[in-house]
């Protein structure tokens, strides 16, 4: 007698976090020791020929930072410049306010300021997306449910991009001219920094709360079409 099939519906989808060989257990990212959720190369978003960002070997990684707990996302943008973006659960402060809405008070000073809050990024290719590795934020990633339950996940995220005035944009239409003008790349390292900054400053405002203000009532608006990852 054949044996029975094992019902495909209850099988443990694993988390796709890397586009590598294998996911590294630890990376350095300029003097820190990072341990990655997520590790990916995207090569239609990698500038071209030589520059500062010729030596950054991957344009995607997902961590947790150890000295907030947030979760946070560094992802190279379609321009080829990095986006820095950090989570908050539900019952933080800030939670739910679109970049245009938040206080003067709260005091989020990433590079060029926030310019991306949405929730979790539901559709599209997981190495451009902006959301957790793991549902809802806290499940083994190795043991991630299948994709339609990873939509339970209502984390909202902070971002920012480095294609600000005097950023250079390397897949712009005048790198070269660009630099000569002094215009600095924002590589990996220095946006790490700054991620990192930023979830310090998420997480101060949710222990202080003091915003001056009433958090948002109202659940959060769903995430923009066309628009995964920032830009």
């Amino acid at each position: 007698m054949p044996k029975k099939k094992a019902n495909a519906g209850h099988a443990i989808a694993t988390a796709k976090n890397t586009n590598l060989v294998e996911l590294p257990e630890r990376i350095a990212i300029g003097d820190h020791e990072v341990r990655p959720e997520q590790l990916y190369v995207i090569k239609d978003r990698r500038p071209r020929g030589q520059g500062p960002w010729s030596d950054e070997p991957f344009d995607k990684i997902a961590w947790r930072d150890a000295a907030t707990g947030l979760d946070c996302i560094l992802l190279r943008q379609a321009s080829g410049v990095w986006g820095g973006f950090v989570a908050v659960e539900s019952g933080h402060p800030l939670y739910g306010y679109r970049e245009d809405a938040i206080p003067a008070g709260a005091g989020l000073t990433p590079h060029g300021g926030i310019d991306y809050a949405e929730i979790c990024s539901r559709y599209g290719s997981e190495a451009v997306r902006v959301c957790h590795a793991r549902m809802g934020g806290r499940a083994s990633m190795l043991n991630t449910p299948s994709a339609e339950h990873q939509t339970a996940d209502d984390a909202w995220w902070f971002g920012f991009v480095a294609d600000k005035p005097g950023d250079l944009v390397p897949s712009g239409s005048k790198p070269i001219l660009a630099r000569e003008e002094g215009e600095v790349y924002r590589g990996i390292d220095y946006m790490y920094e700054e991620t990192i900054s930023l979830a310090r400053q998420l997480r101060s405002i949710e222990a202080g709360r003091d915003l001056h203000t009433e958090p948002a009532l109202a659940p959060p608006p769903p995430p923009r079409l066309g628009k995964p990852g920032g830009r």
